[in-house]
């Protein structure tokens, strides 16, 4: 379960993640007969992504449920955060859990559903305004390579910070909670969704984004619960992503994980221990899984199965 990354829009769907793991599991791990199933939505974090277990994983009885974790998470965890991110109608599928802070501080998850059938033509819709292609819809790589290009030469007139800036703006004015929270940006001006995102890359954050992680240790939580209940082993993919240089977000997470007693597995030290670099595991100018990195992957949830056979009743 995961965000883009396991929604994997850039590769053919052989090259995808759990379909490379299921595959590799027939040859290595015979005797545990895995099958996998992957759910993800762009942009989603992991309070978004509780709705797929609730509506379709746990229907299947999972006996190995994976977290795919990426830099994103904290950002799209917090509702605020998304508030200011998404241009207006950019979702407007009304499918996200809401998990909203009561007067004693505390978190709770105000609403979970997913329709049991969606809508035709749901997977192939824009997400965020961004062209999203499926096999089969009448457009060629070449296609697609043509319109990135163009894009890059005459990029489209933006106007994503002033948006932005009248999003910030009309919080600040606005009283009671989200008034207070926007309030703590005081002394730090973002711009626009990357500075916002930058912000969770130090180690000494601002008043603000130490609230936003507890969204995050929520979100975790609440999966772990559901895994103890489910009878389903609960682990972590921390994707490269998280060692992004510079930054201690791996860090940030895997000490919440620890406390939450969720095993992590590290995708970044697996892919050095190859002898590969990091940033083979993306593509050139895109953050998103290469084939490789999907491949990297498979192979490390692999290696974690091999060594806790356990965890998948084995």
């Amino acid at each position: 379960i995961g965000d883009s990354l396991v929604e994997a829009l850039e590769v053919p769907i052989d090259h995808k993640l759990h379909v490379r793991l299921e595959e590799l599991a027939a040859t290595r791990l015979p005797h545990l007969d895995v099958t996998t199933s992957a759910f993800g939505l762009s942009s989603s974090g992991q309070v978004q992504q509780l709705a797929f277990y609730d509506q379709y994983a746990r229907r299947l009885h999972p006996k190995l449920l994976v977290l795919v974790f990426v830099s994103s998470d904290f950002h799209d965890n917090t509702p605020l955060l998304r508030a200011l991110d998404w241009a207006e109608g950019s979702r407007e599928w009304g499918l996200e859990p809401i998990v909203r802070k009561r007067p004693d501080g505390e978190l709770e998850l105000a609403w979970s559903y997913l329709p049991d059938e969606l809508p035709e033509g749901f997977w192939s819709q824009p997400s965020g305004g961004r062209p999203r292609w499926k096999e089969g819809d009448g457009h060629s790589w070449f296609a697609l390579w043509l319109s990135a290009k163009k894009k890059a030469l005459f990029p489209p007139p933006s106007n994503a910070r002033q948006r932005f800036s009248r999003k910030r703006e009309a919080l600040m004015r606005q009283p009671g909670h989200a008034a207070g929270y926007v309030a703590m940006f005081e002394g730090w001006r973002p711009t626009g969704w990357a500075d916002v995102k930058r912000a969770f890359f130090s180690r000494d954050l601002l008043p603000f984004y130490e609230d936003a992680l507890q969204y995050t240790r929520f979100a975790l939580e609440q999966f772990k619960q559901r895994a103890d209940r489910d009878g389903a082993a609960l682990v972590i993919l921390a994707t490269y992503t998280l060692k992004t240089p510079g930054t201690h977000m791996f860090e940030r997470m895997s000490e919440m994980a620890a406390t939450l007693g969720i095993p992590v597995i590290d995708q970044a030290d697996y892919i050095l221990r190859q002898g590969a670099e990091l940033s083979d595991a993306h593509w050139l100018h895109n953050y998103h899984w290469s084939p490789a990195g999907h491949q990297w992957a498979a192979e490390a949830l692999l290696e974690y199965m091999e060594q806790r056979p356990e965890v998948c009743g084995g």
